[in-house]
Order: structure tokens, then sequence, then C-alpha cells
């Protein structure tokens, strides 16, 4: 029988389903392709026998690890827009946030998952998830005076995805964010605010 090292089996277990997700998502970053069971046991610090006993298949694995992606990214995002003190505050917000989790190679994983188990992803869950991520963007958008937001939304995540690209070639945080601040600093601002006639 394997040690434990929590109080309870099911926090032993939580433990170790913890590492199993963590260890794959650091070796879809690393590595860019979808690591066997094998690998990511290792990396995990598990027998390569012992992670079947917590996911089956690697698409199992591979659905845990998109399941936990969204959430990480909408709490973070949606942190950033909760603290800002007006609708503009919160776009830049919303952007600087995703750019950074971008660059973290959150991004990517999801991109990769996407691409090589795409069955991990298509669910009607997910497809909730999807959503929550732009949500705090098309409300922000909203309160700006924006009143198709949706548009503008696509607009900025495709300014997101470009600077954590630069991110990822080397290119200092700060000067990004700056950019950003050129590019996106006035949505929210009257004069800008594309209101519908």
């Amino acid at each position: 029988m394997p040690r434990i090292n929590a109080a309870t089996v099911a926090e032993h277990r939580a433990q170790q389903e913890r590492s199993i997700i963590d260890a794959t998502f650091e070796l879809l970053h690393l590595e860019g392709s979808v690591p066997s069971l094998a690998r990511v046991a290792a990396q995990a610090g598990l027998a390569r026998t012992s992670i079947y006993q917590y996911f089956k298949s690697p698409q199992a694995l591979l659905h845990a690890v998109a399941m936990e992606l969204y959430p990480r990214w909408i709490a973070r995002v949606s942190q950033a827009v909760d603290e800002s003190s007006s609708a503009q505050e919160a776009i830049m917000a919303y952007a600087k946030v995703s750019v950074d989790q971008f660059a973290e190679g959150g991004h990517a994983v999801g991109e990769l998952l996407a691409a090589q188990a795409p069955e991990a992803l298509l669910d009607s869950r997910s497809e909730e998830l999807h959503e929550s991520v732009i949500r705090p963007l098309t409300n922000s958008l909203e309160q700006a005076g924006i009143e198709d937001p949706g548009p503008i939304a696509e607009l900025v995540n495709a300014v997101i995805r470009a600077a954590g690209q630069m991110m990822e070639r080397g290119m200092d945080r700060n000067d990004v964010h700056g950019y950003l601040e050129i590019l996106l600093g006035q949505l929210g601002r009257s004069e800008v605010s594309l209101k519908k006639s």
C-alpha cells in the first residue's frame, strides 16, 4: 500500500491529483506537446503505474487540466477587474493580467490542448468557462459606454495575443504594458465610447 502523507486518504488523493495536474501544466508549457502518462508520473515524482490510480487515460488527465485552465484565468482577471476604480481602468487591468497569463504559458497550454486533444475542451462546461473568461472584459466595455462590446472585445483579445507573443520573445513586461496603455488607454473615454447613433 502506498505511503499516505496526509490526514486522510481523500486528502492524500487530492494532493496527488494536484501534483499530477501541476506536472502536466509544466510539461505542456515546457515541451509544447501532450506528454505521456509515464512522463507526467516521472515529473510528479510518482511511480509510472501509480498515475493510473488517479487518471485512467491521457484523455482523462487532459480533461482535468483543461477544466483547471479557465478557472485559474477567470479568477485572476476577475480579481483585477473587480479591484479597478473605473471601467477604463478595468479594461486595462483585464488586458495586462491576460497578457501576463499568456506569457506565463496559460494561453499556450490552452491552445495546445485544443489542437491536440479537442475532446478535452469541446464540452458544454468548457464553453461556459470560455465565456466566463471574456465576460469581465465585455462587462467593462459596456460600463464604458460601448453598446456593442463583442467586436471590441475580439479586437482587444487580438491585441492581448500579440502582446503576449512579444513577452514570449523576451520583451520587457513593463514595455509591453506600456504599449497596451497606448493602444487601449482610450477605451472608455466618452469621445471614443463607440456608442451606436
